[in-house]
């Protein structure tokens, strides 16, 4: 995977962490041009936003750590090893030949278009393809097993509905910690660690079955991650109803864990 990682490693040069284009940002206010009766795309003209994000949304130093001072604050984009043009696993040689490579990203493509976290308008993370420089496709492992927005600390990785097969993963308020609440916020990456190298690793290893999936600690299934397949019906709720997105989406839902399911093994790419 080689030519993955020399891709996305220009993604990190050409990334930033900017407050670019908020300053005149409406904190909380109703939107009042929203209209979500017509379709719109992820584009900051288009995307409806019924209500914008609280203030604050924008900021780590409000969280429960400052990442400045934070020791395992890591930025990374979850690449998915999903090939939806062969619809097998990913090969060297297929990065080699520029099959295009998915990654989580926000449905929409400017982080002005967060919305506020309260009513039936939840966004989704999706499965788009690698796009050099945009910063909402970078994601950052937060204290208490959360995955954050990286540019939008505020936000974290939640499952819509609860930790249920079919639920599809969005961004949602980051709650308080160890709060009853926080369930579906709390998530679980299984780093492929060979046994030999860790042997305490396969002892403590919940599910070592599952070595490159996301799975949910909470849930008395075991659900892991997964892209949503071509021609796969999306889940929609008002809000996202009548979303085309610039480019082409999967969603990623929580389904029943398989060792070797494509679909559910995910490469985490430091930067």
């Amino acid at each position: 995977m080689i030519s993955l990682f020399l891709l996305i490693s220009v993604a990190f040069v050409n990334a930033t962490d900017s407050s670019q284009g908020v300053e005149n940002y409406p904190y909380g206010k109703v939107n009042k041009q929203a209209n979500f009766g017509k379709a719109f795309d992820s584009s900051y003209n288009s995307y409806q936003v019924q209500r914008y994000a609280e203030s604050g949304v924008f900021s780590a130093n409000q969280e429960n750590y400052v990442r400045a001072k934070c020791k395992t604050c890591c930025r990374v984009i979850f690449a998915s090893d999903y090939n939806y043009k062969t619809k097998k696993q990913f090969t060297n040689a297929d990065d080699v030949r520029g099959d295009t490579r998915y990654v989580m990203d926000m449905e929409f493509d400017d982080k002005r278009s967060v919305r506020y976290y309260q009513g039936q308008y939840e966004q989704n993370i999706l499965l788009r393809p690698l796009k050099m420089g945009n910063e909402l496709q970078f994601f950052e492992f937060a204290p208490y097993k959360m995955y954050t927005s990286f540019s939008i600390p505020r936000r974290v990785h939640d499952i819509r509905g609860g930790a249920n097969r079919g639920a599809t993963l969005i961004i949602w308020m980051k709650k308080a910690p160890l709060d009853p609440g926080t369930n579906n916020q709390r998530f679980v990456y299984v780093h492929p660690y060979k046994t030999e190298w860790y042997l305490e690793y396969s002892k403590t290893n919940k599910w070592p079955s599952y070595s490159k999936h996301f799975y949910l600690p909470f849930s008395s299934n075991n659900l892991c991650y997964q892209a949503k397949s071509e021609g796969q019906q999306r889940s929609t709720w008002t809000g996202n109803a009548h979303l085309t997105t610039t480019s082409t989406s999967y969603q990623i839902e929580a389904a029943s864990c398989v060792a070797n399911e494509p679909r559910q093994i995910f490469i985490p790419v430091f930067a």
